[in-house]
């Protein structure tokens, strides 16, 4: 056959495609006239998959409507934004209930269980799909809220918030879960952008909706107003996302989970309470670490084979996976690192009140936004997530250097300035853990693998928060100490970029 043939063949192949997208798009509309539109997009995607199967242009899969998508957004801006809220309005909760001794348990309880919910959360989803965990993650995390509402002692406030967890981690794990199913790999990085973009909004949202609440009625309503928006996010979920999206054959590994948990439990616990309960590397903190490097080897024995494991700890030993988990890592330390540390360097050293303390973080968040967008913008127009990951990194780094430097000046606006740089470069970061870890597990771990890749994140920012927290105690080496360990974090995040793919192509 001469070049001539080959190109008309392929011309005539193209043209089958390009009618068999528009055949799609009109069977699409003309179903929602007639069924739900959830069936019609799982009618779309189905077709999309045959067309897929004939050799046809992977770019045949259907979008998913901008209403689910704004559910989903919507049920994980509620999620993080109950934090900030919690967090802010926490002194005012423990006066309302005349106790102040148990003032980090409902903090602590939600972290807890929101860690190992969203470590377990992809193989829920393989189990029941994602609309029905989307579904009663938000009933649970509602029905919480009004729980944690009418606790009349902080003991009672502390399990319902630990219930809350349980659907906080649902939500929030599963908005990236979801990437997996609904977009292509290079689709996949705008939505991540915008779903990381949702943690900055929340946490400029956060402190002032809490004192606002807090001063016009009770810390009562920070709890009720999750109601409403949570049951918005429901309907529009429940009406859009497809029955049986994201269901993988086999049995939920219980197994499995148990072990997770008792890995994951004592390793939380060891970080979250250093620093007020006990001392990081205390004897308390060493013993729960050690009983947590126990449980991890129990787990990594269960899961190692295992079929369907809800912990896929095969998938780490793929590059792309490692290296996604290593710079989620470094990406959530460089940012809890500024943000344990700038209020309290603000009010001690800048002489700035608690309002103007907070205020501070915002040019980091506003600049974290912009850089979780756009990041995801040019890898969904040129496909490059190791570059997307090494500039972010070289950002974070030189933020951080700017940082202390200007620390020791005090100089106010080069902070800033300096603090938004190393925002920006948290942005660009941020999408590349969770592509990283579906892009290189198969299809049927690649929930799983992205729930790993939450986690890993999570741990990131605990450890930081511990990390940085003492560091920048009384007598500790304050903004050098901690932006020195940003740095130094920063570059085995880029040392592990480097084994990320050059270049990402529009097929699944």
């Amino acid at each position: 056959m001469n070049v001539r043939q080959l190109r008309s063949e392929a011309l005539a192949r193209g043209r089958k495609a390009r009618a068999g997208r528009e055949n799609l798009r009109a069977g699409g509309v003309a179903a929602g006239t007639q069924v739900s539109p959830a069936e019609a997009w799982r009618r779309g995607l189905e077709a999309a998959e045959a067309e897929r199967g004939r050799g046809a242009d992977a770019e045949v899969r259907p979008k998913p409507a901008r209403a689910l998508l704004a559910g989903l957004m919507l049920a994980l801006f509620v999620a993080a934004l109950d934090s900030t809220v919690v967090a802010t309005a926490m002194p005012a909760i423990a006066a309302g209930l005349g106790s102040s001794a148990g003032y980090a348990w409902p903090l602590t309880a939600y972290l807890l269980t929101c860690t190992v919910t969203a470590l377990l959360a992809g193989g829920l989803v393989a189990k029941f799909g994602h609309r029905r965990m989307y579904a009663a993650g938000i009933a649970l995390f509602a029905a919480a809220s009004v729980g944690c509402a009418a606790s009349p002692s902080i003991g009672l406030l502390a399990l319902w918030r630990g219930v809350e967890g349980i659907g906080g981690g649902i939500l929030e794990a599963g908005v990236f879960i979801a990437a997996a199913d609904l977009f292509e790999p290079r689709e996949r990085g705008a939505y991540l952008g915008a779903a990381s973009a949702m943690y900055g909004l929340a946490s400029i949202a956060g402190p002032l909706l809490g004192g606002a609440i807090v001063q016009a009625a009770s810390w009562h309503w920070i709890f009720l107003v999750n109601v409403p928006v949570g049951a918005v996010a429901l309907v529009l979920v429940a009406r859009h996302l497809p029955a049986g999206l994201g269901c993988r054959p086999g049995r939920f590994d219980a197994l499995g989970a148990a072990a997770a948990a008792a890995a994951v439990t004592p390793l939380t616990l060891a970080f979250a309470l250093s620093g007020t309960a006990f001392a990081l590397g205390s004897a308390p903190f060493v013993a729960l670490i050690a009983l947590s490097v126990a449980a991890g080897a129990a787990l990594v024995a269960v899961e190692r084979r295992r079929e369907g494991a809800v912990v896929p700890v095969r998938v780490m030993a793929n590059r792309t996976v490692l290296a996604g988990l290593a710079s989620g890592f470094a990406v959530q330390f460089a940012l809890m690192a500024v943000v344990t540390f700038l209020p309290g360097f603000a009010q001690g050293e800048l002489g700035l009140g608690d309002a103007q303390a907070g205020m501070a973080l915002v040019p980091m968040t506003l600049a974290l936004m912009a850089g979780s967008n756009a990041a995801g913008a040019l890898f969904r127009a040129h496909g490059r997530l190791r570059a997307n990951s090494l500039s972010g990194f070289a950002v974070i780094a030189a933020g951080a250097a700017g940082i202390a430097v200007a620390a020791q000046s005090g100089a106010l606006v080069a902070l800033e300035a300096c603090v938004a740089a190393l925002g920006l470069g948290v942005g660009i970061g941020m999408p590349t853990a969770n592509l990283a870890a579906q892009l290189g597990s198969s299809p049927a771990d690649m929930g799983r693998a992205t729930s790993l890749a939450m986690f890993f994140r999570g741990f990131g920012g605990a450890v930081s928060s511990a990390v940085v927290g003492t560091m920048c105690a009384a007598g500790g080496p304050g903004a050098p100490g901690a932006m020195a360990s940003a740095i130094a974090v920063a570059a085995l995040g880029a040392a592990a970029s480097v084994l990320l793919p050059r270049k990402v192509d529009r097929r699944r």
